[in-house]
């Protein structure tokens, strides 16, 4: 039923692409649209239509998650592989044909979700009367425009070093659904934008069910009145969700300070309603194989359900038996998986083989050859029951949430800091860092513990960039930090339509 919904939706907002060039509605399309746009349903699928679009696997479904963003984060080895499809891409290479083609797409996808989350916005006031969780489902859309917006700046905008770099031309914020050109925008008026559309949000979703059910809760009591938004809130935009959006933002706005005010407003608030949780090493430990949570799902602030992303990545890393395509697949060598082992995971003074996102995420599949990667692999139902969990592809977790407080308190209280950094460290089976760290060191180690943590998700690589920080392969090699390896090239056809100061 999901898919069918996505697909109606897809179908009568093909054409509300992007902006500028892509940007191309017809009349008749929008006359469909808004009809659509009167009732309950309608929402609920024009809402599907956007997490269609971002969960993609020209999107979340695969490139900006295990896919491009993790090659250029290094993750996956090609470099013996000339004829491999993104080889050049492994190497920066932004002027290749594929790298082209994969750029437009991202691009093209955003801002497609963008168009639909401002045609939800601009018509929902008119139905808001007829509307069942109009204000959860006004606050998706501003969430999501949001998130798209600075999704675009994150991977398009400039590398942020100072101040200064923040007014540097970066992208268009588009919140009216209309074909006219727009110009490009400073990073600085970017994100404060981002903020006024994340803080609406924030507001219209203050009694987000979620508080009260957790992520994976159903507020349906009928298949007869089933309403999608009130099912799954963490694998929707969500209350928290934009709170933790808004400790990214502040992270990339450079105000640390109030980055760890969000971000500990999400860790105090989370505590107390244990709709999200830190994974118990314990009771992954004990729990039988195919009931542990080995994609941490009950740590995801926010994620996009993906209802083909196990037949994908079983392709990609040769899992499940799969024989893939060594033209596009990612497979984990025996010798790649050395590297995990002894320059990663187990990397002194801070790794160590008791790590359980190496125990556990990394299996030699049956018939060896390749290492299977099981957070990104279907679990098995139990005694017939429902699986562990589900396809989903994190966009953020409560990881992250503690990185930015122990980034934000590095210089300032290290030894907070540190704790922040442990609180995660411990979930994962390792013990406590001891001792007076320096800020050098405490950055050092978080960097470290990014790199395990983030493996399959596409987050590491603008990790990288926010940081203008070395590209760790493995110990003693490193691709020293470029503008050009970080700023994704925008797409030619823009800039007739979006004159800017490049």
């Amino acid at each position: 039923m999901k898919s069918k919904i996505y697909y109606l939706i897809l179908s009568i907002l093909l054409s509300l692409t992007s902006c500028n060039s892509w940007l191309d509605v017809t009349p008749q399309g929008q006359m469909e649209a808004t009809d659509m746009l009167s009732s309950e349903k309608g929402y609920n699928s024009a809402l599907g239509g956007v997490y269609y679009t971002l969960s993609s696997s020209s999107m979340y479904g695969k490139e900006l998650s295990y896919g491009m963003m993790d090659l250029l984060a290094q993750y996956w080895d090609i470099s013996n592989n000339t004829s491999h499809s993104y080889y050049k891409l492994s190497q920066y290479d932004y002027k290749d044909a594929n790298a082209i083609s994969k750029f437009n797409a991202i691009w093209k996808g955003f801002y497609s979700a963008i168009s639909q989350c401002n045609l939800i916005i601009s018509s929902i006031e008119k139905n808001r009367s007829s509307i069942k969780y109009s204000e959860l489902i006004e606050g998706e859309a501003y969430g999501l425009r949001a998130f798209a917006h600075m999704e675009l700046f994150r991977m398009f905008g400039p590398v942020i070093k100072s101040e200064a770099d923040l007014d540097k031309p970066a992208i268009a914020y588009r919140t009216e659904l209309n074909t006219e050109a727009q110009k490009f925008e400073s990073g600085r008026e970017i994100l404060a934008k981002v903020n006024t559309d994340l803080t609406k949000a924030l507001e219209l979703m203050k009694d987000d069910p979620i508080k009260t059910i957790g992520r994976k809760g159903d507020l349906n009591t009928s298949r007869l009145d089933y309403n999608e938004v009130v099912n799954r809130r963490g694998s929707r935009m969500n209350y928290y969700g934009v709170l933790g959006l808004l400790a990214r933002l502040e992270q990339l706005r450079l105000n640390q300070d109030q980055a760890y005010i969000y971000a500990k407003r999400v860790i105090d608030e989370v505590e107390e309603t244990k709709a999200i949780t830190l994974i118990d090493k314990t009771n992954i430990e004990s729990t039988v194989d195919s009931w542990k949570d080995l994609n941490y799902s009950c740590e995801m602030l926010f994620s996009l359900y993906t209802n083909n992303l196990y037949e994908m990545t079983n392709a990609v890393f040769y899992m499940d038996g799969e024989s893939g395509d060594s033209r596009t697949s990612f497979g984990i060598t025996t010798n790649l998986y050395t590297t995990f082992l002894n320059e990663i995971y187990g990397r002194t003074p801070d790794g160590a083989g008791t790590d359980n996102r190496l125990r556990y995420w990394f299996k030699l599949r049956e018939g060896g050859g390749y290492y299977e990667i099981l957070k990104l692999k279907k679990a098995p139902e139990a005694q017939g029951l429902s699986a562990a969990y589900d396809p989903e592809v994190p966009i953020m977790r409560l990881p992250e949430i503690y990185y930015i407080a122990c980034e934000a308190q590095i210089g300032k209280d290290n030894d907070l800091a540190l704790s922040y950094l442990n609180a995660v460290r411990e979930t994962r089976n390792l013990v406590k860092l001891e001792g007076s760290l320096s800020a050098e060191e405490l950055r050092e180690y978080l960097m470290r513990d990014g790199r395990k943590e983030f493996i399959g998700e596409g987050c590491m690589f603008l990790f990288y960039k926010r940081l203008f920080a070395s590209i760790y392969v493995k110990q003693g090699v490193v691709i020293a930090p470029l503008d050009a390896n970080f700023v994704f090239p925008i797409p030619d056809a823009e800039y007739e339509y979006s004159p800017n100061e490049k």
